[in-house]
């Protein structure tokens, strides 16, 4: 699977379509990179409704790999290398999102299953005590 990015795309366009293929992850976009195993700065954040192209140095039409196999890293690298904006990938955990920057390591498939555990509702187990009352 592939993002295709052009000099119109908007930040909110990329981030529905990679929600639709991850659900339980969502990205954010930066002025600059952040530090490994860092979190993100919310000063450097950049609005959805922005155009990619005004933000980075993306000259001509592209594509970056978002395959369930690569790291988180892999795929904030070559968005940064290709457009010039920096993306921080979040993790579901029920009503919260969390960076995902201590565990970049983590394949984006592996990071979806795991916001997809943690934002499963947890299911009492009756008990033999529970149907003996």
């Amino acid at each position: 699977m592939k993002l295709q990015i052009n000099e119109e795309t908007r930040i909110k366009d990329v981030q529905k379509k990679f929600a639709e293929v991850y659900p339980f992850l969502k990205i954010e976009f930066y002025k600059k990179p952040h530090a490994e195993k860092k979190l993100s700065s919310v000063s450097d954040r950049i609005s959805p409704e922005e155009v990619i192209s005004d933000w980075g140095n993306l000259t001509k039409p592209g594509s970056i790999n978002i395959n369930k196999r690569r790291t988180v890293a892999e795929f904030e690298n070559e968005f940064y290398k290709k457009t010039g904006v920096a993306v921080q990938v979040s993790r579901r955990a029920g009503n919260i999102w969390i960076e995902t920057s201590i565990t970049d390591d983590r394949t984006l498939e592996m990071q979806n299953k795991q916001g997809t555990m943690a934002s499963i509702p947890k299911v009492d187990v009756a008990t033999e005590e529970d149907f003996e009352r």
